[in-house]
């Protein structure tokens, strides 16, 4: 009898390991082009990562392990339009559109119900829109150092695409172009936002960052400031300054990233049991 129960044990912890170490790495057909996913499988309500402009799903690979093995979630990353292994449509690529998209890829991976955002710098402008779209799947999320409405206005966002050389367009359109079309129609889509938020009712961590991102020039530096922890200040939001780190908060400090996601995951999960 005790060996049978320590095989049952043996064979359950096996199958929880084996369980928790799937992962998937997938293309997924939204129309014109595919989307490039990779998932880590785990239980519970999802986590999908929104990287920042320009950036690919691998920039969070440093902090992806240690979330899982404290939430025991799966973790959902992707490369946006024409970014890392991610096909892109030139002729139809708009914002709304990207948001779309995803939609759909989520729905053919099976991912209907709740989920849990992570965003970085500008993909809080796609993470905001889709939780307008699906206020109620989005349970809770954590902006690290994003743009926000009240900073990326039709103005800064115009004055910003203004002083890029015709030499790096060129450049983005031939190595970057999800980034070069975003930035193309920067300030469409900065007016587009300027009346989206999130829920009130949503839990909602925000970190910044000590130091500034490079496109927040120094007398720029008080109004992103004050933009960040405005959002984070008030009911069901929490405000977080890291202190000695860059734009990519979890390269510097990547406790504070991982702790806060996994604090506010646990969180909203035990108040939604």
């Amino acid at each position: 009898m005790k060996n049978t129960s320590f095989l049952l044990i043996l064979l359950f912890l096996f199958t929880w390991s084996k369980a928790f170490s799937q992962s998937i790495d997938t293309l997924i057909d939204v129309g014109n082009h595919k989307l490039h996913f990779k998932i880590l499988k785990g239980a519970g309500t999802p986590i999908l990562f929104e990287a920042g402009n320009g950036d690919d799903a691998s920039v969070w690979k440093k902090i992806l392990k240690p979330i899982q093995e404290s939430t025991g979630a799966t973790i959902i990353t992707y490369d946006r339009a024409g970014l890392g292994k991610s096909g892109i449509d030139t002729l139809a690529v708009n914002f709304q559109q990207e948001v779309i998209d995803l939609e759909r890829a989520l729905q053919k991976l099976g991912v209907n119900n709740e989920l849990f955002i992570v965003s970085h710098s500008f993909g809080g402008f796609y993470s905001t829109l889709f939780a307008n779209r699906n206020k109620e799947r989005v349970k809770g999320a954590v902006f690290i150092d994003v743009a926000l409405p009240c900073f990326f206005t039709k103005e800064w966002s115009a004055n910003y695409v203004s002083t890029i050389a015709e030499k790096d367009w060129k450049m983005l359109k031939e190595y970057r172009k999800g980034l070069f079309y975003v930035l193309k129609n920067l300030e469409q889509i900065s007016g587009f936002m300027s009346d989206k938020s999130l829920p009130n009712d949503l839990p909602v961590s925000i970190i910044a960052a000590e130091n500034l991102p490079a496109m927040v020039k120094p007398h720029e530096a008080q109004k992103w400031r004050e933009c960040l922890k405005s959002f984070g200040c008030g009911p069901n939001r929490n405000y977080i300054l890291a202190s000695n780190a860059e734009h990519k908060i979890w390269a510097d400090q990547p406790e504070i990233v991982i702790n806060e996601i996994s604090k506010l995951y646990n969180e909203v999960n035990k108040n939604n049991k």
